[in-house]
């Protein structure tokens, strides 16, 4: 169950299986919500390659970060001088901004906001989409045009990629009702997302 696609540029429907011990009691998809083959037919969230690996092995061993980096796309990874940690993965398709994302299921958009604010003065959004079965952030996008309470299909565009060129992915439990920071203790609710995500881009 514990398996990392391993390149720097990688295929998202042809990812190598590599097996991998997760950090000490670091929660899954599988103790969270329910068997995870069990959730029903699921879709990457892009299509094309993966420019970065986002576990956390081939992250640190792939060169594109520093020693110390706090912008490691892994899920855990230090933020904020370890003040924090980060809640999601980060994906880097190749085709950079502007790349379609779309709904991994079928959907409702249950909020749509501001995310954060780049350097550069850059707007990011995110989109929290009520899966049934779990909660999605897709966050990092452009202001979308998708209003809240709408209803999404499963390969469905719900925005674009900002200048950020990553895709920042969040997994909560059900009814969880909108996205949050990981200070100290790692919120109950929200899921490791790097299962679900080799499983999608293998698909």
């Amino acid at each position: 169950m514990h398996l990392i696609g391993a390149l720097a540029v990688i295929s998202v429907t042809t990812l190598i299986a590599m097996e991998v011990v997760p950090d000490a009691g670091a929660s899954t998809v599988h103790d969270q919500a329910g068997n995870i083959e069990q959730i029903g037919e699921m879709a990457p969230p892009f299509d094309g390659a993966l420019k970065y690996p986002f576990t956390k092995r081939d992250s640190l061993k792939c060169g594109r970060w520093r020693s110390g980096s706090q912008d490691y796309p892994y899920f855990g990874a230090p933020r904020g001088g370890n003040a924090r940690r980060h809640a999601g993965i980060d994906l880097y398709p190749v085709t950079g901004a502007g790349t379609p994302i779309k709904a991994i299921q079928d959907g409702k958009v249950i909020r749509i906001g501001p995310f954060y604010k780049r350097r550069n003065g850059e707007i990011t959004y995110a989109l929290l989409i009520d899966h049934k079965e779990y909660v999605a952030n897709y966050a990092e996008l452009r202001k979308p045009t998708l209003v809240t309470g709408a209803v999404v299909k499963k390969k469905q565009t719900i925005g674009f990629l900002s200048g950020t060129k990553q895709l920042h992915f969040e997994l909560y439990t059900p009814g969880t009702g909108d996205w949050m920071s990981w200070h100290g203790k790692k919120p109950p609710n929200l899921i490791d997302p790097t299962d679900i995500c080799n499983r999608l881009n293998r698909r």
